[in-house]
């Protein structure tokens, strides 16, 4: 039989590790965050390594940071986002000011919707990416891996996503280290807000991934070439990102 088109063996593809914070449900604050790496063995292997110096096997989780664990989780941060190149891009909704779970329906939807928006954001044409996400609770009609492949791949007009697979985050340390970027952007949100300390462990480290990814602060939307924070509902400006490289938007 003849052979189709093949792609070269170089095709460029990456691996997405998708991971929200706060409850979309009933949470005034909720950030969807995606982390993309070409490779994704140096980040694991980098983070392998700090479990194995650190002895520390547990997950690794914001909401777990205490005074005495604060340096492990600088250091973690460190680690991880000098492993390899990376992109970051997150989504935060303040429900107060604009509510994606009111225009979407249910929160399951609205987090569908802001996932999708953030994978189109970040796909680069011809670029090929596997999405890895947080085991995220839905009914049982709800095909979330399934409806965020389909739906990018429409709104590209191509194959851009080729598979999506929802894992326990406990399993994926790719998935911990998108759960403490996201949870950190987030957390600024809420400080801002009055809802949390600006001098507990939690903002320091806070304040370190944003050093880290090049932003003094988030609130009113941040980008860089290489990563991106904006806000649900917000009109796009020069520091607030469209985050989207089509026409349509989530």
């Amino acid at each position: 039989m003849p052979r189709g088109p093949q792609l070269a063996r170089d095709h460029p593809c990456s691996t997405a590790f998708l991971d929200e914070t706060g409850a979309i449900a009933h949470d005034r604050f909720f950030a969807v965050g995606l982390l993309k790496v070409a490779e994704p063995a140096p980040l694991l292997r980098a983070v392998q390594k700090w479990r194995d110096r650190r002895h520390w096997y547990n997950e690794i989780k914001f909401s777990a940071i205490t005074r005495d664990s604060l340096s492990s989780y600088l250091e973690v941060v460190d680690t991880a986002m000098t492993a390899t190149t990376s992109n970051y891009f997150c989504f935060v909704a303040d429900r107060q000011k604009a509510d994606p779970v009111q225009r979407f329906g249910s929160h399951w939807e609205a987090y569908t919707k802001l996932a999708e928006q953030l994978v189109v954001a970040t796909v680069k044409p011809p670029e090929l990416i596997t999405v890895l996400a947080d085991n995220y609770s839905t009914p049982d009609e709800v095909l979330f891996e399934q409806a965020l492949r389909a739906n990018v791949n429409r709104r590209l007009r191509r194959l851009a996503v080729v598979s999506v697979c929802r894992l326990d985050s406990r399993s994926a340390d790719g998935l911990q280290i998108a759960d403490l970027l996201t949870s950190a952007i987030a957390l600024e949100f809420r400080i801002n807000a009055g809802l949390a300390k600006a001098t507990s462990p939690k903002a320091t480290l806070a304040a370190h991934v944003r050093q880290h990814l090049g932003a003094g602060s988030c609130l009113g939307g941040w980008r860089t070439t290489e990563h991106s924070v904006a806000i649900y509902g917000a009109e796009p400006t020069e520091r607030q990102p469209s985050l989207t490289s089509t026409s349509t938007s989530a």
